[in-house]
C-alpha cells in the first residue's frame, strides 16, 4: 500500500514539475522569396518549399502593377499565384514596392523604362524623382514628396484591404518598399549619393543656411585622418529624419488597417552606411513591427563566409528596441559565383544562432533560384534544423542567469565619417565590433549586448542593467556620446576601449583625445613595429600584420592608473592602462591572427573581467 502511495505521489510530482516546464518555443517564421516567373515555370513550387520547411514565402506586390492608372486598382493577376501558394499551406509576406525597382516581366525578362513605380507617377510628377550629386534623376521617388504621399497612402491603405480580406490570416505582415531593393535607405548608382533634386537642397538649405555636402570621396583611417566636412553629421540626421517621417507615416497606414508593419534594413557597421543611410536602423523601433535585418554574404568586394553576422545584428535590433526581428539571409552572390552549396552550411549556422536570441521570430532566405525537387536549398534541411532550434530553445530558457552583461557600442556615427573605409583591404572599425561579439558571447557566464548611441542618447533602460560598456575601435565619435559613456562611468559601470575613442568628432575633426581623462591617458606615442611586453610575468609578443593599418600605440599613464602590459625598455611605458574600473588596450587584441592569436584572445576576455566590479553574492567568473 505505501509503494502504491510512494508511486502516486511520484507521479504527482512529475506532473506539476511538467505544468511549470518551460512551453516549447513556437515554431520560426521560415520565408523564401518566390517570383511570378518561378510558379508559371513549376506549378508544384509552393508545396515543394512547404515539404522542405518552409511556412511562408514572400512575394512582391507592384505599385505600377496594381495602379496603371490614377485610382484605379486591380489586384487580380495576383490571385492566381497567391492562391496557388496559400493552397499549398503556405502563408504570406507581402512587400509593397514602391521603390523604383527596376521592372521584369513574367519571363523575368528586363523592362526597359519601366519600374515599380506607376508610369503615370513618373511623366506627370518627373519633379518626384530622386537625383543623386550630379543632379542626374534616378528611379527612387522621394518617399517624403508631397505628390508621392499623395498617392501612395491610399494606394497601400487599398492593397492591404484587398488582400487582407481574400487571405484572412494567412499574412504576417506588409512590408514597406522604399528603393530598389525594399530596404528602408536611399539608394545609390555608380555609389553618387542620394537626394539631391531641388526640393530636397531647398529644405536643407533652410535648416542649416548651406547646401548639402557633396560626398565624393571615401575616408581611410590608414591616411591619418579623415576629411573635415562641416556638416557631415547634420547631413546625417537630416537624411535620416526625412527617412524616418515617410516611413512611420506609412507604418501608421498599414497599422491602421489591423496589419503589421514590416521593415527591411540593410547590413550595418560597414563602409556604405553613409551613403545608404543606414543609421536608420536606430529610430525606426517605434513604428516597425517586425524588423527584418538583412546580409548578403558579401561586402561589396569579396564574398564573406561568416556565420556570426547575422546572429551579431539581430542582437543590435533587440538592444535597439524591435520586439520581433527577422534575419535575412541572400545568396545572389554566391549563385553567380556558382558556389551555393558552399554557402548553405553557412546559412544553416546563422539560422540556428540568430534563432536561440529570444526576439528573433524567424528567417528569410532569398537570392536562390528555385529548382524542381529543391535544387541546393533542399541541402539547408529546414526541418532538421527548426527541430534543433526548438530544443535550444528550451535549454536556452533553462540555463542560469549570465553573471557580467556587458554591452559593445557600435556608433553609427563612426562608420558615417568613416565612409568607404578600405584600408588594408578592411574595414577594421566593423572587425574590431564583430570579434568582439563573437569572443565575448562565446565566454560561459557572459551576457553580450550590441548597444548603440540610441541608447545611450536616451538614456535606456538596457544601459543600466550592463556591468561594463566595450567600445571597439570607434574612433569618431560625437561629444554628447563621450558624455554619456562619462556619465555611466561615474554611476558605477566599467568601461574598456581597444584605442582611438573618439579621437576625431562627428564631423571628422580631430579631438586629439581618446577620453584620456577617464581611461588615465597621459601620453600616447605609435608604433609601427613589433613589441615585445611583460604582462604578470609572461612575456607575450606583439608582430606586425600587413591586416593592420598600424601596430600598437604606447602609452603612459595618469597618477592613479597603471601600465599592465609593459615595454621592458621603455619604463613606465605599456600598451594596456588600467584605473578603477577603466581598461585601455593600445591595440586590438581580438584581431590578431599569428600564432599568438589564442594568448591574446584569453588576455583581452580576461582583463575585461577583471575591470567589471565584482557583484556581491556567489563568486562570479
Amino acid at each position: 500500500m505505501k509503494k502504491i502511495i510512494r508511486i502516486a505521489a511520484a507521479f504527482v510530482s512529475l506532473v506539476a514539475l511538467a505544468s511549470h516546464a518551460a512551453p516549447p518555443p513556437p515554431a520560426p517564421v521560415s520565408s523564401t522569396i518566390v517570383m511570378p516567373w518561378e510558379l508559371n515555370h513549376n506549378q508544384n513550387l509552393p508545396r515543394e518549399l512547404k515539404a522542405q520547411g518552409f511556412s511562408h514565402a514572400t512575394f512582391y506586390l507592384n505599385w505600377s502593377d496594381i495602379e496603371t492608372s490614377k485610382g484605379q486598382y486591380e489586384f487580380t493577376h495576383y490571385h492566381r499565384h497567391l492562391d496557388a501558394i496559400v493552397n499549398s499551406g503556405l502563408s504570406l509576406l507581402l512587400v509593397i514596392d514602391m521603390g523604383g525597382r527596376t521592372f521584369k516581366d513574367d519571363p523575368s525578362q528586363l523592362v526597359h523604362n519601366m519600374s515599380s513605380l506607376p508610369l503615370w507617377i513618373i511623366t506627370g510628377h518627373p519633379e518626384t524623382a530622386m537625383r543623386d550629386f550630379s543632379g542626374e534623376p534616378t528611379w527612387q521617388p522621394d518617399f517624403t514628396d508631397a505628390s508621392i504621399r499623395k498617392y501612395a497612402e491610399p494606394f497601400i491603405a487599398q492593397t492591404i484591404d484587398h488582400f487582407s480580406r481574400r487571405y484572412p490570416g494567412k499574412i504576417l505582415g506588409y512590408a514597406i518598399g522604399l528603393q530598389e531593393e525594399h530596404e528602408i535607405k536611399y539608394g545609390q548608382t555608380n555609389y553618387q549619393w542620394r537626394d539631391y533634386k531641388d526640393s530636397t537642397q531647398a529644405a536643407f538649405a533652410k535648416k542649416y543656411n548651406a547646401k548639402q555636402p557633396i560626398i565624393h570621396y571615401n575616408n581611410h583611417i590608414a591616411a591619418g585622418v579623415p576629411k573635415a566636412e562641416p556638416l557631415l553629421h547634420a547631413h546625417k540626421e537630416f537624411r535620416e529624419t526625412r527617412l524616418q517621417e515617410a516611413t512611420c507615416a506609412y507604418a501608421n497606414v498599414i497599422r491602421s488597417k489591423g496589419a503589421e508593419a514590416i521593415g527591411y534594413f540593410a547590413e550595418t557597421f560597414t563602409s556604405h552606411d553613409a551613403i545608404y543611410a543606414t543609421g536608420i536602423v536606430e529610430k525606426l523601433a517605434p513604428c516597425i513591427d517586425i524588423a527584418v535585418i538583412d546580409f548578403n554574404f558579401y561586402d561589396g568586394y569579396s564574398l564573406v563566409p561568416d556565420a556570426e553576422v547575422l546572429p551579431t545584428l539581430a542582437n543590435y535590433m533587440g538592444s535597439l528596441g524591435y520586439k520581433k526581428v527577422m534575419v535575412g539571409a541572400y545568396g545572389e552572390w554566391w549563385e553567380s559565383a556558382k558556389k551555393t552549396p558552399e554557402l548553405v552550411p553557412i546559412i544553416q549556422q546563422t539560422v540556428v544562432q540568430s534563432l536561440a536570441q529570444p526576439h528573433v521570430i524567424g528567417y528569410e532566405i532569398g537570392g536562390f533560384r528555385h529548382q524542381a525537387g529543391g535544387g541546393p536549398l533542399a541541402g539547408l534541411q529546414l526541418n532538421q534544423l527548426h527541430a534543433r532550434t526548438a530544443k535550444q530553445g528550451l535549454a536556452t530558457a533553462a540555463s542560469a542567469k549570465p553573471q557580467i552583461n556587458i554591452g559593445i557600442l557600435g556608433s553609427t556615427t563612426n562608420f558615417h565619417v568613416w565612409h568607404g573605409e578600405r584600408s588594408t583591404g578592411r574595414n577594421i572599425h566593423r572587425d574590431a565590433l564583430f570579434a568582439s561579439y563573437k569572443i565575448l558571447s562565446n565566454e560561459p557566464g557572459m551576457q553580450v549586448h550590441v548597444i548603440g548611441e540610441k541608447n545611450l542618447i536616451a538614456d535606456d533602460p538596457i544601459i543600466g542593467q550592463l556591468d561594463a560598456i566595450l567600445v571597439p575601435h570607434q574612433a569618431a565619435m560625437p561629444q554628447r556620446i563621450k558624455a554619456k559613456l562619462t556619465a555611466y562611468w561615474k554611476n558605477g559601470g566599467a568601461l574598456i576601449q581597444d584605442m582611438r575613442l573618439g579621437e576625431f568628432d562627428e564631423n571628422g575633426k580631430p579631438t586629439f583625445d581618446w577620453m584620456h581623462e577617464v581611461f588615465g591617458i597621459a601620453n600616447v606615442e605609435w608604433k609601427n613595429r613589433g613589441g615585445v611586453f611583460l604582462i604578470d610575468g609572461k612575456v607575450y609578443r606583439l608582430k606586425p600584420s600587413k591586416r593592420m593599418y598600424t601596430n600598437y600605440a604606447s602609452m603612459t599613464p595618469r597618477p592613479g592608473y597603471k601600465v599592465l602590459a609593459t615595454e621592458p625598455l621603455q619604463r613606465g611605458h605599456g600598451i594596456m592602462v588600467r584605473g578603477d574600473r577603466t581598461l585601455v588596450f593600445g591595440f586590438m587584441p581580438q584581431l590578431i591572427e599569428d600564432k599568438g592569436k589564442n594568448d591574446w584572445q584569453k588576455l583581452f576576455v580576461r582583463e575585461i573581467i577583471d575591470v567589471v566590479p565584482r557583484k556581491s553574492g556567489p563568486s562570479s567568473l
